[in-house]
């Protein structure tokens, strides 16, 4: 029967070809949840809502930065990604109606994708809303129908014709860019849209779409286990990155990326 551990100082993530390993300076328990810090210093309410922001604002940030990671490691557990594809909203064949309702948006995102399955039942995406700028680039001019959602998909859809995906979409234009050239997609796509996760409207809301078919990184933990899989590996890793950080849980953090050749 195999005793699976409490605690651990280093944790490997392997997505597709790359991988990356964390080195803690604290152990860190599984399956604990953290306490909530209590800030003896607080005696003002302006103080308080003050803190209070802040603890949102650095949640919030966490929260991109962590969607972010699970954005580029799907795309690299998931090679066959390469057809890149903006979905966007048409307020003028609706009677200038808006689309800036998240539920109302999602839903249709939804029939969409069921629509384009019936079609391609092997269909595998990744998706991320945005909400358009309400101003035109380098202008103050104010777009008509600006702020509408719009979706950015990364699948592995075969060659079809812009006419035939907008019709399938209904809603408006469709922009297809084919990134087969793209060495490293993960974070070519990640750079692209991980800007629109800091949008405030996207605050609480889910902000990645994925199909259940997509593969999923494998996590390693504990020294023996990670030196037991790099020993396995036929190749040596290629580190790409490596660099060194303070963390608020487990202090400081090692972290280092490879490809593997």
């Amino acid at each position: 029967m195999e005793i699976k551990p409490r605690v651990y100082r280093q944790k490997l993530i392997e997505s597709g070809d790359y991988v990356e390993i964390y080195d803690f300076e604290n152990f860190i328990k599984i399956n604990q949840k953290r306490k909530k810090r209590r800030n003896k210093n607080k005696i003002k309410k302006d103080t308080n809502d003050e803190d209070k922001e802040n603890e949102q604002n650095l949640k919030s940030h966490f929260s991109l930065r962590r969607s972010r990671s699970n954005i580029i490691r799907l795309v690299n557990s998931n090679p066959d990604l390469k057809v890149f594809i903006t979905l966007t909203f048409d307020s003028h064949k609706f009677g200038d109606k808006p689309f800036t309702d998240f539920k109302e948006c999602n839903l249709i995102f939804s029939n969409f994708i069921k629509r384009l399955k019936r079609k391609y039942p092997e269909l595998k995406y990744l998706a991320v809303p945005e909400f358009q700028s309400d101003y035109y680039h380098r202008t103050n001019i104010r777009k008509e129908f600006g702020g509408n959602i719009h979706y950015h998909l990364l699948s592995n859809l075969p060659f079809i014709q812009s006419e035939e995906l907008e019709k399938i979409w209904g809603y408006g234009f469709i922009k297809i860019n084919n990134i087969r050239q793209v060495s490293a997609v993960g974070p070519y796509v990640a750079k692209y849209i991980g800007k629109e996760l800091f949008d405030g409207r996207l605050n609480g809301k889910k902000k990645l779409f994925y199909s259940r078919t997509l593969n999923r990184s494998k996590i390693v933990i504990t020294y023996s286990r990670i030196k037991e899989y790099l020993n396995n590996l036929k190749s040596p890793l290629q580190l790409l990155h490596e660099t060194t950080y303070q963390a608020e849980y487990v202090g400081r953090v090692r972290y280092r990326l490879y490809k593997q050749r």
